[in-house]
């Protein structure tokens, strides 16, 4: 299956992965290369919205929003990688986190900090580089949950 949108001039054409359940794409926003997902596990409704997802995609991408939600998110998510390894931590304190370039799309905000606003994560990786390799949380995501433009929360979540 295939969904294509225009959005601002823009073709988006996003596919679905049977395997993953979830609409995938890679495109550009704010400057950055981006793969962006809608995993209908996390979706919050049924049935993707795609007027919504396009009036998303179109607020994401103006006035730096995704880079100051990246830099904005950065400390809390190292805090949550920090207490996920609070037991091991002399193991991991050379780690780091890296914006992994990816974004869930979950839909509609539930009004919960926003009405009918738009939800999404930016998703984080935790690692470091050493003399024998990279390391890092590969069982683990990092997810720091938006609504609008709120941050309101950060979580793990196992793969």
């Amino acid at each position: 299956m295939e969904q294509t949108l225009n959005i601002e001039n823009k073709e988006i054409r996003l596919r679905f992965n049977d395997g993953a359940n979830c609409w995938q794409t890679k495109t550009i926003i704010d400057n950055f290369e981006i793969e962006l997902e809608i995993d209908i596990a996390l979706h919050i409704d049924k049935e993707v919205d795609w007027t919504h997802f396009k009036d998303f995609y179109s607020f994401i991408n103006k006035e730096n929003r995704l880079t100051d939600l990246i830099k904005d998110s950065k400390q809390l998510v190292e805090e949550l990688g920090r207490a996920f390894f609070r037991d091991c931590f002399e193991n991991v304190a050379d780690y780091k986190m890296e914006f992994s370039n990816s974004i869930y799309y979950n839909g509609k905000t539930d009004g919960t900090f926003v009405q009918n606003g738009f939800s999404y994560s930016l998703i984080y990786n935790y690692w470091t580089k050493r003399q024998d390799g990279i390391h890092g949380d590969e069982y683990g995501l990092y997810l720091v949950d938006i609504e609008n433009h709120i941050i309101v929360g950060a979580k793990r979540r196992q793969c």
